[in-house]
């Protein structure tokens, strides 16, 4: 089996007080990536200035785009990737030093399978205090189409549709046409499908990827607005559709 190949994807929009330290995060990989894809989507701060800081490390790439939100950064992100494997990291989270070494082990010793869930942990910078996230998988294993991994993700309460807590084959996305839409809540529209339409899905319990929390703003901590409510019910259209063309 050949060795695997992975792009790490990395949106950056008005992030200058932390996507130096998600970068680092990325640079000091065990394991380093093929590739890293850093988009920075319209940011006018000083993002720009500090991500320049890494355009020559080997592999890294970094390209400028109009503000489009963050899905469709991604779904850009996903047509430059070079690699077999896709990862979206957003720039004010973190990734563990060994995170991509274990990765590979995991594709290695399952036959690289078409995605690979894992765990996470909450941090946040602010003194105030914050109702933690679960963002752990307490299922492990191997599952194939038929196993109903769904079912019992779903059954424990597990099925949180974090973008940074999976590694996907980029086929996964192409073969099958997923795009993540426009608005908010973009990553709910593509975690069922994905979990789907794998043939090979791997569940692994361990953290491997540190999510930020109340950071001044993000999207989470955004006032609620109707065109958020709009995406919302957009995106349970979406999942019924998906689940009406493959029923099985």
């Amino acid at each position: 089996m050949s060795s695997p190949t992975f792009s790490i994807i990395v949106p950056v929009h008005n992030v200058e007080g932390f996507v130096k330290k998600t970068l680092l995060s990325v640079k000091n990989q065990t394991l380093s990536p093929n590739e890293v894809i850093i988009i920075n989507d319209g940011s006018k701060d000083n993002s720009i200035n500090i991500i320049k800081k890494f355009k020559k490390l080997k592999g890294w790439k970094i390209f400028q785009t109009k503000n489009q939100g963050l899905g469709l950064t991604r779904n850009f992100g996903i047509s430059l990737a070079k690699s077999e494997y896709i990862y979206f990291l957003d720039s004010d989270d973190i990734i563990e030093k060994d995170f991509l070494y274990k990765i590979r082990k995991l594709v290695k010793k399952y036959n690289k399978p078409d995605m690979i869930l894992f765990s996470g942990k909450t941090f946040s910078l602010s003194k105030k205090k914050y109702k933690k996230i679960n963002l752990k998988f307490t299922i492990k294993g191997q599952f194939f189409k038929r196993d109903k991994l769904l079912t019992k993700l779903v059954s424990k309460k597990e099925t949180l549709p974090q973008v940074s807590r999976y590694v996907t084959k980029k086929k996964l996305w192409t073969i099958n046409k997923l795009k993540f839409p426009r608005g908010i809540a973009e990553d709910e529209s593509v975690f069922f499908p994905l979990i789907a339409l794998s043939k090979n899905t791997v569940v692994d319990t361990q953290s491997y990827f540190r999510y930020q929390i109340n950071r001044p703003g993000s999207i989470s901590m955004d006032l609620v607005k109707s065109v958020h409510a709009l995406d919302y019910l957009n995106r349970i259209y979406f999942t019924l559709d998906f689940m009406k063309l493959n029923y099985d």
